[in-house]
């Protein structure tokens, strides 16, 4: 009974992994079939926000309603992680974890390049804005990297897959699995000639899915793990697009 007990949580938790990152998946090919069928030219950027924002909420919904909805049960909302709003010290809990979050990073990447050799240092994280120019291209490249990405992909992964995988399997097993998926999903960059696998980016996601996920646990709220998130993309915002106009 209790083989088959561990068997059952086992698979309920893969389980939960593989409908987490298909409701991802399929939310992101909604967005972009709707925002193709659109009758109207939209700036390149303004098209990437609303696409990120409209893939990720579509994406939520599929992996927090759906399913409940065909087992005709009520979605628990609670286990998100967002039941209240943020406070002073999810502020700055976050603040604060900005220093292990970067030298998390900098050992797991040192481990990468240097013992493991799998990690090239030329190779950065891809990001969809390529043209950012103008006020506006500035302003929404900003929103989306600051805002929309920290509170979207810690509300669905943070949130929703470390909520539910915490409530079946040991909380820091399921930290660092739900770090590992997060990690692994930004693998992949796409180019002209291919792809090429940004294990570097790896690294970084992985690392911050580590500290936000301790977070999470901690203060029982994603909150703290957004501000850290946030953060974090704001820094990459300044040196991508801030720092070399200087």
């Amino acid at each position: 009974m209790l083989a088959s007990s561990s068997i059952k949580t086992v698979v309920y938790g893969f389980g939960l992994i593989i409908w987490t990152v298909f409701s991802l998946i399929v939310g992101q090919l909604i967005a972009g079939i709707i925002l193709v069928s659109l009758p109207v030219v939209i700036n390149q950027n303004v098209e990437t926000t609303i696409g990120a924002a409209l893939g990720y909420l579509i994406g939520l919904v599929i992996a927090i309603l759906l399913l409940p909805a065909i087992k005709r049960r009520k979605p628990k909302l609670a286990v998100l992680g967002a039941s209240r709003l943020p406070s002073w010290s999810d502020i700055g809990l976050g603040i604060l974890s900005v220093v292990p979050y970067f030298l998390l990073t900098a050992l797991l990447i040192w481990i990468g390049v240097s013992l493991l050799k799998v990690i090239d240092p030329t190779v950065g994280q891809q990001i969809a804005f390529t043209q950012v120019s103008t006020r506006i291209d500035y302003v929404v490249t900003f929103i989306t990297l600051v805002v929309l990405a920290p509170a979207a992909e810690e509300l669905l992964f943070r949130g929703y897959l470390l909520g539910r995988l915490s409530g079946k399997w040991h909380k820091w097993v399921a930290v660092i699995v739900t770090a590992l998926v997060f990690g692994m999903l930004h693998a992949p960059g796409f180019t002209q000639t291919g792809v090429v696998w940004q294990w570097g980016a790896v690294a970084d996601t992985f690392a911050l899915g580590i500290i936000a996920g301790s977070l999470r646990m901690l203060t029982g709220s994603i909150w703290a793990g957004v501000i850290l998130h946030a953060i974090k993309n704001m820094i990459a915002f300044y040196f991508l697009f801030v720092s070399p106009m200087l």
